[in-house]
């Protein structure tokens, strides 16, 4: 092949690549492609590499931007704890009562605020100070990963298990007194607990601080560092999916149609029960009255053949 043909293929090939396939190019390249050319190999792949595939620091959002986002987060950090440890607070102090209802609900605020201050403070964390504690080393990497999914499940599961307990009480009343003890929430917490902490546990096995051609409306940011999964990626992403969203919106659902659906049936039996009372008490004012009538039209006959009327005398 003519060296002369080979630039132009190179840009007719790069035209409808992206700068991931540019990079993964560019470490493909040897000495024989530009020395001959009396060029280094930085001066080469500037030649080639589009304006928008230039590496440039990763600084994440900048300037009034940065500073709104910032004290959105902020604002959800401290009224998020405020809020959910009341919410917490109060639960609590009814599910000594015997309320097993309030026990997933407070247990669920907790959660919550393990959620907001796992997550939402490493967001603020990178966006306010450029700063990300879970890529200093594999173990905070382990760490972060696996406490951020274990309280997303749960708090998921257990707005499934306050659904289905608010479920059996409506529709089957009598036999959800053996089932909304406290003794049963505290056995149904412990299994959901116990469950993904067992699941979740993949993750010390699975992530590791990796490198990736990160694409932004800032620029192309070559060989940034994330904590993510590396091994069986797409089978756990999946089960993750279904675990944290599809089965507890599938099951949610479910259990308030079928409350729904309890509720209109509840409805329309209570209706029907008070138009038969309706009508019997109709039916029964009016045998009252008719038998008051008769019981007066029998009085006065009586009254009429025992005293008779007396003809005036001529």
């Amino acid at each position: 092949m003519d060296s002369t043909q080979v630039p132009i293929n190179i840009f007719q090939l790069l035209s409808t690549t992206t700068c991931q396939d540019i990079e993964d190019f560019i470490k493909d390249i040897n000495a024989s492609d530009y020395e001959p050319k009396n060029l280094t190999r930085n001066e080469y792949i500037a030649s080639f590499r589009p304006l928008h595939c230039e590496p440039t620091p990763y600084l994440g959002i900048q300037g009034f931007k940065k500073w709104a986002v910032t004290g959105i987060t902020i604002f959800f950090l401290l009224f998020g704890l405020i809020g959910n440890s009341l919410s917490a607070t109060i639960m609590f102090r009814r599910s000594r009562r015997g309320l097993s209802s309030y026990f997933y609900l407070a247990f669920l605020a907790i959660i919550d605020i393990c959620i907001l201050y796992t997550s939402c403070i490493l967001f603020l964390f990178e966006v306010a100070f450029n700063y990300r504690p879970q890529l200093k080393s594999n173990f905070l990497c382990h760490f972060t990963f696996y406490i951020q999914h274990l309280f997303t499940y749960i708090s998921a599961w257990l707005t499934v298990a306050v659904t289905f307990e608010r479920f059996m009480v409506v529709r089957f009343p009598f036999q959800s007194i053996r089932i909304c003890r406290m003794r049963v929430a505290y056995s149904i917490v412990f299994t959901i607990f116990f469950f993904f902490s067992i699941y979740t546990s993949h993750c010390l096995f699975t992530t590791e601080l990796t490198t990736i051609n990160l694409q932004t409306d800032d620029g192309f940011h070559p060989n940034f560092f994330i904590c993510d999964l590396i091994h069986h990626t797409y089978l756990l992403s999946f089960l993750d999916l279904c675990f944290y969203s599809l089965l507890p919106s599938i099951c949610i659902l479910i259990f308030n149609i079928l409350i729904i659906l309890t509720m209109f049936h509840a409805i329309k039996k209570r209706r029907e029960f008070l138009q038969v009372n309706s009508f019997i008490s109709t039916r029964n004012k009016n045998q009252n009255k008719t038998v008051s009538f008769n019981r007066t039209q029998f009085f006065r006959s009586r009254s009429v053949g025992k005293f008779p009327a007396v003809k005036d005398e001529p």
